[in-house]
């Protein structure tokens, strides 16, 4: 498992799995790339977000492709951690800016967060169309460097830097930016990816508080 390269603001397991690795938390979410974020029950919720307060409860996202955030601060009332999937949908329609939202309604301060983008396909690959510009040139942490035009009419987008710069703007930290930058589609021996060909295999962002 490929872990954040930043402390933790507290004891906890966190990080991103690989090909190689089986151990993962139980299934919690029918993702269905929008951005809704659920507090993590024992039922399967439907959404692309989950967060907890509750030691020793795993939590995570599964992705092949989309980028999977992970984020840890402390509130009013504890530690907080939640997992978040982000294809350029539940990018550019605001998933994180909920998650940071939620973690400022239990009175967390955005720059102590933790947090980090994980594997997911680089703007190497990341080829789209002008439907995907034309929603996150919406957001106010765009930059036209965040998209690279090619020859045939598309553009190749940077799906963890356009995360990235969204979490600068909400206030996050660079400082506390454990972000993993792997492309999984460069990396077909260690990595799952959809537009490689991999229709079921997921790897997994997850994390966990640990009891005291």
């Amino acid at each position: 498992m490929l872990s954040p390269a930043v402390a933790a603001p507290f004891p906890l397991r966190w990080g991103f799995t690989t090909k190689q690795d089986e151990a993962a938390p139980p299934v919690r979410l029918k993702q269905v790339h929008g951005c809704d974020i659920h507090r993590a029950q024992s039922d399967v919720q439907e959404g692309d977000g989950l967060w907890t307060q509750t030691p020793g409860e795993a939590i995570g996202v599964r992705v092949a492709d989309c980028a999977p955030i992970l984020l840890a601060g402390i509130t009013n009332t504890g530690p907080w951690v939640a997992a978040l999937h982000a294809g350029w949908r539940g990018a550019t329609s605001g998933i994180l800016r909920r998650g940071v939202a939620q973690f400022q309604a239990l009175g967390g301060r955005p720059s102590e967060l933790a947090w980090a983008v994980g594997p997911c396909i680089g703007p190497c690959h990341f080829e789209v169309g002008a439907e995907v510009l034309e929603a996150a040139r919406q957001d106010p942490a765009w930059r036209e460097a965040l998209a690279e035009p090619r020859a045939n009419g598309k553009w190749h987008f940077n799906l963890p830097g356009f995360l990235q710069a969204q979490a600068v703007d909400l206030g996050l930290s660079p400082e506390h930016d454990g972000s993993v930058p792997h492309c999984t589609l460069c990396e077909p021996q260690r990595f799952f990816s959809y537009r490689g060909g991999d229709t079921q295999g997921r790897q997994w962002g997850w994390i966990e508080i640990l009891p005291k």
